[in-house]
């Protein structure tokens, strides 16, 4: 193609008005562009060709060679702009559309981007304080903005790991890291330490939240105090963060109960108890409340009152 004809393309490349939820497509020849805004029309310029634009979570099409797309709705309202390419970082914005038009001036920040070759996955990873979302696996390329950054990974029950990185516009930059797991420590909390298994609608578990910093074998024991038998044992593999057991009163009468909760991970073992009493007595009418109130609604249903 010869340089005139490519500049008679230029001249006459089409900008595109969208119809919000509408097939119907409009084409403009220019530039020139129009002199104005259509009614209910956003006009984004950014200045970076082949940028996508979302709108609402939809995708409506891409800017042109001159980074211009014009967007026609048909009433106002708010809409939430999303615009993203190759090598910027991605812009969002919600903007109230009126009958006399937008028109917004967008200036992509460049980017470059980042991967991560690591002992374990997932690692989350933050820019400056920010989080940026989280890499899963060798192959995955996360953009974060060009220039000086500090950046810190993370991955639970491991320590962080902070790098400063200079980042070039369009440059990969890959990362070994080696995540150290983090020293073992457990907590418990529960609510109650009394409970009536008597399905009376009231208490008729024991929960217990265990806090794990790191991964690590768990094994609750529980104990009956006065002869000293073992009534339950349950083992499960405990992971960072919160770890739930729910007790039901199974293979236990009345009386109280030592629980033992042992987490150790092949290097460090850290062990809790707890005192439980189980006292199927205690019965609260909560279930024969419940069902009569119902029963009484049904019947004012069925009767008309």
């Amino acid at each position: 193609m010869s340089l005139r004809r490519f500049l008679i393309f230029l001249v006459i490349f089409a900008s595109v008005f969208i119809m919000a939820d509408s097939i119907f497509l409009n084409f403009y020849f220019g530039p020139p562009y129009p002199k104005i805004i259509p009614e209910y029309g956003l006009w984004i310029e950014t200045g970076v060709p082949n940028a996508n634009v979302y709108v609402d979570g939809y995708f409506v099409g891409q800017t042109d060679i001159f980074g211009i797309l014009i967007i026609q709705f048909k009433e106002e309202g708010y809409h939430t702009i999303k615009i993203d390419a190759d090598n910027f970082m991605p812009f969002t914005k919600t903007l109230y559309i009126e009958k006399d038009g937008v028109r917004i001036y967008v200036n992509l920040e460049k980017a470059g981007k980042i991967m991560v070759f690591s002992n374990v996955y997932p690692v989350n990873v933050y820019v400056n304080g920010n989080y940026y979302g989280t890499i899963n696996n060798e192959t995955e390329a996360m953009k974060i903005p060009a220039g000086s950054n500090q950046i810190i990974f993370s991955s639970p029950g491991y320590e962080y790991i902070s790098k400063k990185l200079f980042l070039d516009f369009k440059e990969v930059k890959i990362f070994e890291l080696n995540f150290i797991p983090k020293k073992l420590e457990m907590n418990i909390e529960t609510n109650y330490t009394e409970f009536s298994p008597n399905n009376d609608w009231f208490r008729d578990t024991w929960d217990l939240r265990i806090y794990l910093s790191t991964f690590a074998n768990v094994k609750i024991e529980i104990y009956n105090k006065e002869t000293g038998e073992l009534v339950l044992e349950r083992t499960f593999q405990g992971k960072p963060n919160y770890n739930y057991f729910t007790w039901k009163g199974e293979n236990a009468g009345d009386g109280d109960y030592l629980v033992k909760i042992i987490a150790e991970n092949g290097k460090e073992k850290v062990e809790r108890k707890i005192t439980v009493t189980v006292d199927r007595k205690k019965y609260v009418y909560i279930k024969q409340i419940f069902l009569a109130s119902m029963l009484a609604i049904l019947l004012f249903v069925i009767l008309g009152l």
